[in-house]
């Protein structure tokens, strides 16, 4: 009997302190959790009263005597913590460049010695020397354009960057009929048209130096923007050109015909030719070395490959 209530008591007992020792893991559980809550919540608020307090003290609160004694703190201002403690640093004067506009640029491209390539016509290479005389220019100077007219490659990339500025206006190309024209063709040419079209060997189409309008962009509003803009990207219509020959379709890229001193010393006839070629604005840069090919007699043979002029036709 004695034994069986003994063990009775003692599992009364084991029970009591296992529920003692539950309680008190869990009592251990709580407390944790609230010291990690406290501390977590006491950074936190800690850290909210910095961010809150600190700007309301600077900006309401008098500065003190130890303020007022750094050096470049002026009574009456807020000046922040770390200016108190570094004083005045380093003024900085904001600037601003404005960008190019796309106009800007171009005409930077214009004016430039050499151009680089254009966006508008990327598979051309400006840089490429011109070689050969009048109409019989080396293939890889010349840059195709719009409908197969081909130009001079610098020529070609400043009317390239003409024709996208008069796409943006007009919502097309420019209509051209005629740019670089081989010898052969300028004796085609020449029987043709006569008097309007150059002596075959000194035009300047025959450089790659030139271009034709069509399709009425030679009169009206087409014609007067390009004369307008032209300029700004080295494309002129000629002085002789709007006097003792009338040709408002013909345009001649001016950087081109300046360098090569064609109006000047050379005494070249223009394309529709004869007197000398008056422009207020000459060129006083010195003239490269002139080509053997393109100085004209006053009685110029027919070179062997161009066709022989039909009968009936004076040869120039």
């Amino acid at each position: 009997m004695r034994s069986g209530a003994a063990a009775a008591k003692q599992s009364v007992q084991s029970r009591r302190l296992k529920r003692l020792e539950e309680t008190h893991e869990i009592q251990t559980r709580v407390t944790h959790r609230r010291r990690k809550l406290l501390t977590r919540g006491g950074v936190l608020a800690g850290f909210g009263m910095a961010m809150g307090v600190y700007p309301v003290m600077g900006t309401i609160a008098p500065p003190m005597d130890g303020i007022n004694n750094v050096a470049g703190i002026v009574r009456g201002e807020a000046p922040s913590t770390a200016h108190a403690i570094l004083g005045d640093g380093p003024t900085l004067t904001a600037s601003f460049l404005p960008l190019p506009s796309p106009d800007e640029q171009a005409r930077a491209m214009a004016v430039n010695d050499r151009y680089v390539v254009s966006q508008y016509l990327p598979d051309c290479d400006p840089t490429v020397e011109a070689t050969g005389g009048n109409g019989e220019l080396n293939v890889e100077a010349l840059c195709t354009l719009w409908g197969g007219i081909q130009l001079r490659a610098d020529a070609a990339v400043a009317l390239a960057e003409l024709n996208h500025r008069f796409n943006l206006k007009f919502g097309r190309d420019m209509c051209i009929y005629e740019g670089y024209r081989s010898l052969s063709k300028q004796y085609e040419t020449k029987r043709r048209r006569g008097f309007l079209a150059a002596t075959p060997g000194t035009s300047v189409h025959g450089w790659g130096l030139a271009f034709d309008l069509c399709g009425g962009d030679d009169r009206g509003e087409t014609k007067q923007w390009i004369e307008d803009n032209g300029a700004a990207w080295g494309w002129v219509n000629p002085h002789w050109a709007k006097t003792r020959k009338f040709e408002p379709w013909h345009f001649e890229y001016k950087p081109g015909t300046d360098a090569m001193d064609y109006y000047g010393s050379n005494g070249w006839e223009a394309d529709g030719g004869g007197a000398v070629y008056d422009d207020t604005t000459p060129d006083t840069a010195p003239a490269p070395p002139k080509p053997a090919t393109t100085t004209p007699p006053p009685t110029e043979p027919e070179p062997d490959p161009a066709p022989q002029p039909t009968a009936g036709t004076t040869a120039p």
